[in-house]
């Protein structure tokens, strides 16, 4: 049996194997923690986008019905603007769905510019991980 580590736990080669040794358990149990965070929250966000999609349908859905009802809105209009009904009956649709297109890409387009600007590393933790390596080292340096 080794008597000089087991009789002397406060020589500085036992606080840093009890350094060494707490310091991997609070890492084990960080990860633990911030896995089962991750989980929680894909399984909530997951729950809400499948309420998103539904919803999403249904508003699309309700879209359809109110374009083709302006569609034939701005048809009735055209008449009675003296346009021929047989004109009327393709050119209002086709003016309708040529401006909701333009919009459609407008918004596309924004979109797609926002996304190419986004970041996905995450920086607070990238920030925060430098940091306790940068502690860790200091405390190491001081112990030595």
């Amino acid at each position: 049996m080794n008597t000089e580590t087991t009789s002397q736990p406060n020589s500085i080669v036992g606080l840093l194997h009890t350094l060494r040794d707490e310091s991997v358990t609070l890492i084990q149990q960080q990860l633990a923690l911030a896995q089962a965070e991750i989980s929680n929250n894909i399984t909530r966000a997951g729950a809400h986008a499948a309420a998103m999609a539904a919803g999403g349908f249904v508003v699309y859905a309700g879209i359809i019905v109110l374009l083709i009802g302006l569609g034939q809105l701005l048809g009735v209009g055209l008449v009675k603007a003296g346009i021929d009904p047989e004109v009327s009956r393709w050119i209002a649709p086709t003016a309708l769905g040529l401006v909701v297109a333009l919009i459609g890409w407008g918004m596309v387009a924004k979109a797609k510019r926002a996304l190419s600007a986004d970041k996905i590393v995450p920086r607070k933790t990238t920030e925060s991980l430098k940091t306790n390596k940068e502690w860790a080292q200091a405390k190491i340096q001081t112990l030595s």
